[in-house]
């Protein structure tokens, strides 16, 4: 998911969850049993697509014990929260090779964050920060010092920058299938957020989560 972009010639039968099984089969098992990583087959796939787990749940699909562990986990994941498995195509362009990585979806707020479902994050940072921004009384206001305090502006054009991300996908998938939160913003969501954000291993999300803890704090 960290990279969206979607050539002309992308195979877009990946893109339809309800018609890709038989193309994320063929997929999978020259990747998975074949260990295949290179060729026509891998440079005609988007850079990210959702399958449904129920697709890949019990197939013959790998021959390595890692490789077994890693998407059985993630299609337990992935049925858990009635979601999908994203697939995130990656390149070696030295090396002229790709890789898959896999990614429980929607993204959920306690998920880890990792490079590939950082956008999914950061559009939901952004959605409380516009919620703090339309309903001041609540926690605060979060871009009310936005103007006077250059290290905070920077912050929120790097938030919002990469939350912007992931809007690239929404023509092709439903925000809900991408992403899940409440929109009202309890303190039980405000909580995840802010607890999920102090995990971040950016320096900066440590910065910024004191800063909110501020802001809260005050308002408090």
């Amino acid at each position: 998911m960290s990279q969206t972009n979607l050539p002309t010639s992308t195979n877009q039968e990946y893109l339809l969850v309800d018609k890709n099984q038989d193309v994320v089969l063929r997929l999978f098992r020259s990747y998975y049993r074949a260990h295949q990583n290179s060729g026509k087959l891998f440079d005609d796939f988007p850079d990210f697509f959702m399958v449904k787990p129920i697709v890949l749940k019990d197939a013959d699909l790998v021959t390595r014990a890692s490789d077994k562990l890693i998407l059985d986990d993630c299609v337990h994941h992935a049925q858990e929260r009635q979601g999908y498995v994203g697939v995130n195509k990656q390149k070696n362009p030295k090396l002229n090779y790709y890789w898959l990585e896999l990614t429980v979806m929607p993204f959920m707020l306690g998920d880890s964050i990792t490079e590939n479902n950082k956008n999914a994050f950061f559009f939901v940072l952004c959605n409380f920060i516009e919620y703090t921004k339309q309903h001041p009384k609540v926690y605060g206001d979060i871009t009310a010092e936005i103007d006077s305090d250059k290290d905070l502006a920077l912050m929120l054009k790097e938030i919002n920058k990469q939350g912007d991300k992931l809007k690239a996908l929404l023509p092709l998938y439903a925000q809900e299938m991408l992403v899940r939160f409440n929109m009202n913003w309890p303190i039980t969501e405000v909580n995840k957020l802010l607890m999920t954000l102090r995990d971040n291993d950016q320096s900066w999300c440590e910065v910024f989560f004191e800063y909110l803890i501020y802001v809260m704090g005050r308002k408090g």
